[in-house]
């Protein structure tokens, strides 16, 4: 008679370490969001590389670098900045996450492995001084992020457009090398009580540094077409698979 395989040592676990997991079940309440977001253009056939089939890039290849401060259940404090861009999916508009560095384990942890995010660990600072909201990003001792916007004028969400719907590629390797990756895979979660306080617009600077191990460098600025500032709130949930590579 076979023997029946083991079962999970801990079955109400979420994530790991078992004992304790670093993180919990969404959904995440975010209250106190503050966000600058610099856009620009970028080279199409670039972009074309960094956005995975069956995405398609957005035909102004549009880039954006966001940088923020964030206070949420189950994550707390932290500092976050994110590369991104518009793409379209069985033709709507979805935001396709290409770069973030974030100063939290636990969001890291639970952004790669919920939701498939590519995070990585940096030091960020996000401050205003006078009417200039700026950030600079850091990993390895190199600043790889440099951006700024000029508050000078109130604007509304119509300004800032977009879409609350956010794909990721979600990757995740076997354990052998000889095998195929255990996950590989495009997820969306879809923002969902968004309540935007505050919008302000005006220019921007941005740079990326160069950097061994971080090379946004190889996405070029084209053209800085403007920059946001605002403060909001809104539920980070869970999602769906809506491609498998591995299918």
């Amino acid at each position: 008679m076979a023997e029946k395989p083991a079962s999970r040592p801990t079955p109400d676990a979420y994530s790991m370490p078992a004992l304790s997991g670093l993180y919990g079940k969404p959904p995440f309440e975010y209250r106190d969001a503050k966000q600058m977001t610099v856009q620009f253009r970028t080279d199409p056939a670039v972009l074309r590389d960094l956005v995975p089939p069956p995405l398609t890039p957005n035909e102004d290849a549009t880039v954006f670098v966001s940088s923020a401060e964030f206070l949420s259940s189950g994550f707390g404090r932290y500092l976050e900045a994110h590369v991104f861009t518009h793409a379209t999916f069985e033709d709507r508009l979805v935001n396709f996450s290409l770069y973030l560095v974030l100063d939290s384990d636990v969001a890291i942890g639970a952004g790669r492995e919920i939701w498939g995010f590519p995070k990585k660990l940096g030091r960020l600072t996000l401050d205003m001084k006078d009417d200039v909201v700026r950030t600079t990003v850091e990993r390895g001792g190199c600043t790889i992020i440099e951006a700024a916007v000029h508050l000078a004028e109130l604007g509304s969400e119509e300004d800032l457009g977009g879409t609350p719907e956010w794909v990721a590629h979600r990757f995740i390797p076997n354990v052998s090398l000889s095998a195929p990756p255990d996950i590989d895979q495009l997820t969306s979660t879809t923002l969902t009580n968004v309540v935007t306080h505050d919008v302000y617009t005006g220019g921007a600077t941005l740079a990326f540094g160069s950097s061994p191990a971080d090379r946004l460098e190889v996405i070029p600025i084209h053209e800085i077409t403007g920059g946001s500032y605002i403060n909001y709130r809104f539920t980070l949930g869970d999602g769906k698979v809506i491609h498998d590579y591995l299918a």
